[in-house]
């Protein structure tokens, strides 16, 4: 049985930093430094070495240097050694990531147990992580007190917590995974034990993790709270044991109501047939939630589990998604604006792709490829704004030999919110900057990384990085406009019609996003709307369904904006009228204000229209058009 504990819950709502590994060190200054002189002061970056080329040789004092509440985000760099330290990151001590050079050689240990002095489980840890965004990689936080009862490795219970390629070494009791608004990423580490080596109460999320059990036992024991929806979630790992072992339970409950739920895992033979232990408590079964999807391998026979256990069908099993595991009642984003715990890119539109789909209904369309003109100047992977780390990038195309400034375009492309390129636009881009604009296609952050408005705030920042720079490309600032496409139309419209503190974002930069004119090639303007069919791809970018964020879906939409400040508009848009939802009634309000419009309807098109012959140059020569009316060229 675990000894009681106090839960330690902090809610700071600061920067989770995703730091390099140690290969990419900068050049530092390394300087032994006064750990108590220091203490509680450093806000630059640490290295600790044993031989004493960092600025410290032990982690803990590295740790009492480090400012609480930093101002700004920091790394650790630990070089390779054996640390034997009891390490206890406090609370206010956030935003920093903590970098070995491998778990192999870079490892954290201690030796303390239960019944040693009767310190009971909860004082036996080698590191206590209770600060909040923080990163740990490329470590190995280890018990050596042996087979002598609870000694736990790691005891982590601070939020928005990442762990990267670390070992995490022991018998029972290995990890103390807890804090009931704790949530924890575990990525691509190792862990092993003998008994309930994953204990405890918070949401935690294992990827592509080995789980390896040296005993005939149980893996995990949670204690998740009746009101917390999600526990111990593990997603493409694997459950390996010990030569000699033969029977170990997926979990048992600590508490009533636990959680945890295996997906799509490889597990071995030592995995019991029926699955799951309800330590001796018929009345866990009643409360619990343990299930599984996709468990393969000689321990993963779905047919012997126990019958209060659940099999996820496919649909049940998206609702583990990362973005789901981690929603939380707090904020998912970091210092930012980005997701603290990471994203990967989504390609699925793409221009190959798209065609072999449109194709099939339309076989006389022809993908657009981009082609350079001899005609056009390019400056590409230009920076326009910089996020820690994470740089933003646009591409700008310049007519050649041009003897006057020229009106600016910056295109937006779409994907649903969630996906596609900048790349998409250039060959339109190129075109146009043919006919005598300064075209620039731009990077914005989607859905995946960041959720609305970053996508805004981003764009935003691009019209102003131009304008700021007009001179090196030849911008007439008083001749802007912006377009997008699909979800990039939607961007591109609500930018252009907005100029209040929430749609603008953060800059330094000493110019307006203000545009002339937008053009809309079927992006909606009302996600809520008779007209509309958004759904899940919406809510992911605006972070919930109508239903539990109307007013997010609302402020999205042009044309329920409260002070819109309206523009010349240009609309293009295909056969489906799904794609231009709240288009008619705008332009009503454009009408009322005596505000040009344009509406343009291609029959008979993919949605895409804009990416195929025959529709591309029309397009371009609509667009030129519209530009000569606004403009009066």
């Amino acid at each position: 049985m675990k000894t009681s504990f106090i839960k330690v819950v902090f809610f700071y709502w600061l920067f989770l930093a995703f730091g390099p590994t140690f290969s990419q060190v900068p050049n530092l200054e390394i300087k032994p430094l006064d750990s108590e002189k220091l203490k509680g002061k450093i806000e630059h970056d640490i290295v600790v070495a044993q031989d004493g080329s960092g600025h410290f040789r032990k982690i803990g004092e590295a740790l009492d240097a480090i400012r609480v509440y930093l101002p700004k985000p920091l790394t650790v760099y630990i070089k390779p050694g054996i640390y034997k330290e009891k390490l206890v990151i406090l609370g206010p001590v956030t935003n920093v990531t903590f970098v070995g050079d491998s778990p192999e050689n870079t490892i954290i240990t201690y030796d303390d147990y239960a019944s040693k002095d009767n310190m009971g489980t909860f004082e036996t840890y080698t590191l206590k992580v209770l600060g909040n965004s923080l990163t740990f990689k490329n470590l190995t936080i280890q018990n050596t007190a042996g087979n002598v009862g609870q000694a736990v490795a790691l005891h982590a219970e601070g939020d928005r917590l990442v762990f990267e390629n670390c070992r995490f070494l022991g018998n029972q009791d290995t990890m103390f995974a807890s804090g009931e608004n704790s949530r924890q990423l575990y990525k691509n580490c190792y862990i092993e034990g003998t008994t309930d080596y994953i204990f405890g109460s918070a949401t935690a999320l294992f990827e592509n993790c080995v789980i390896h059990s040296k005993s005939d036992s149980y893996i995990t024991a949670a204690s998740t709270p009746e009101w917390v929806e999600y526990g111990y979630v593990f997603k493409d790992c694997k459950l390996t044991a010990d030569p000699e072992v033969e029977k170990v339970y997926l979990g048992r409950p600590w508490r009533d109501f636990a959680k945890t739920v295996f997906v799509n895992t490889e597990m071995g033979a030592h995995i019991a047939p029926e699955g799951w232990h309800n330590w001796g408590r018929e009345k866990a079964e009643q409360t619990v939630f343990y299930a599984e999807f996709g468990s393969f391998g000689p321990g993963g026979n779905k047919e012997q589990r126990v019958s209060w256990s659940h099999q996820l069908n496919a649909e049940q099993a998206k609702e583990y998604h990362i973005y789901e595991v981690f929603a939380g009642k707090t904020k998912t984003v970091d210092f930012y604006g980005n997701r603290w715990y990471g994203y990967k890119k989504d390609s699925s539109f793409n221009l190959e792709d798209a065609w072999k789909k449109d194709v099939k209904n339309f076989p006389q369309i022809k993908a657009i490829e981009i082609q350079s003109s001899e005609l056009v100047a390019e400056s590409k992977g230009l920076v326009y704004k910089k996020l820690g780390k994470r740089e933003l990038k646009l591409d700008v195309f310049s007519p050649l030999n041009a003897e006057s400034l020229r009106p600016g375009i910056v295109m937006v492309h779409g994907g649903g919110w969630k996906s596609g390129d900048k790349e998409l636009q250039i060959p339109m881009a190129i075109t146009l900057a043919e006919k005598g604009y300064v075209t620039a296609v731009v990077e914005y952050r989607l859905s995946p990384e960041a959720q609305y408005p970053a996508a805004i705030h981003d764009v935003k920042e691009a019209i102003r990085w131009l304008k700021v720079h007009a001179d090196e490309f030849g911008i007439d600032t008083s001749q802007m406009v912006i377009s997008g496409s699909s979800a990039g139309g939607q961007i591109a419209t609500l930018v252009g019609m907005t100029n209040t503190w929430e749609y603008e974002g953060v800059t330094n930069l000493e110019a307006t996003a203000e545009v002339q004119a937008i053009i809309d090639m079927d992006g909606v303007l009302a996600f809520h709307h008779p007209e509309s069919a958004e759904g899940q791809v919406a809510s992911e970018w605006l972070g919930g369904t109508y239903e539990q964020k109307p007013e997010v879906w609302d402020a999205a939409s042009p044309l329920y904006l409260k002070s819109p400040v309206y523009k010349p508009i240009l609309f293009i848009n295909s056969q489906y009228p799904r794609f231009h939802a709240g288009r008619d009634e705008l332009i009503q309000k454009l009408d009322t204000a005596e505000i040009y419009s344009e509406v343009h309807t291609f029959p008979d098109t993919p949605h895409p229209f804009w990416l195929y012959d025959p529709w591309f140059e029309l397009t371009v020569k609509i667009m030129n058009l519209f530009f000569e009316e606004v403009f009066h060229k």
